[in-house]
């Protein structure tokens, strides 16, 4: 989970070529009144494949996520107009992202504009074909390039094609993703940016992620043990090769 910097600006480059005080809370994304229903991820330990931990800390309002916060310097602050996300701002120690998003008359992301302070403004526009399963991010900033699209099925990301240059396909268990319970999780999902990893936002936990690229193919493998209520205790992440582990802790440990 270590942040790629500035990987926005290459997913731009393919296409041409304060927490609100107004959080209030939406039904939850959870489909069910079971016991896992309030579960929430509260911290994440990380032991990455070259020995370097990182913990990242988790801040909720409720059920809504308002501050994600590393060992590593950075944060991200998600920011609500009433239970409306309206801006994801990462502050890393040498760089700064500040995100904004509206919406069309269905509620749907509509725009992300990515300021990527003392780099440029970076802004796409989001279409959704009729059951909202496929999403395409059209550049604003660099108009008449090719665009990306997402695939999203059961409350998981299953694809993701960016502009034809890299193309992942997802497979995931039938557990509960750690964030499933979330406000604005399905929204999260949506949203393709450098602020944050959309697929985090599934409603299960991905076994494989496997990256067709002209550039940079990758294939990762995860494997999970689980908590009593079915929720990821460790994720195994195998990347190329490269062993990282994920432990989490949850507000009903």
């Amino acid at each position: 989970m270590k942040k790629l910097l500035f990987t926005l600006i290459i997913g731009l480059a393919t296409l041409t070529s304060c927490e609100s005080d107004l959080v209030s809370a939406p039904p939850s994304d959870s489909s069910s009144n079971s016991a896992n229903d309030g579960i929430l991820p509260t911290k994440v330990d990380i032991v990455y494949s070259d020995g370097s931990t990182e913990t990242i800390e988790y801040t909720y309002d409720d059920m809504t996520l308002i501050k994600e916060e590393s060992t590593d310097g950075y944060y991200t602050d998600y920011v609500y107009e009433g239970s409306k996300l309206i801006e994801a701002n990462a502050y890393y120690t040498s760089s700064t992202i500040l995100e904004s998003y509206t919406y069309d008359s269905e509620e749907r992301v509509a725009t992300v504009t990515a300021n990527i302070v003392g780099v440029g403004v970076y802004e796409y526009s989001m279409s959704y074909n009729a059951d909202n399963s496929v999403i395409t991010e059209t550049s604003i900033t660099f108009p008449g390039g090719t665009p990306s699209t997402t695939t999203i099925s059961n409350g998981n990301m299953i694809g993701n094609n960016a502009g034809g240059v890299d193309i992942t396909t997802y497979t995931h268990d039938s557990m509960n993703a750690p964030f499933k319970n979330i406000n604005n999780r399905s929204v999260l999902l949506t949203i393709n940016s450098e602020n944050g990893y959309n697929y985090l936002f599934n409603t299960n936990n991905i076994l494989i992620e496997d990256t067709q690229s002209t550039m940079f193919p990758e294939n990762i493998t995860n494997s999970y043990t689980y908590t009593d209520y079915d929720f990821p205790r460790v994720t195994t992440e195998n990347y190329d090769g490269d062993i990282s582990t994920y432990t989490y802790t949850y507000n009903n440990d």
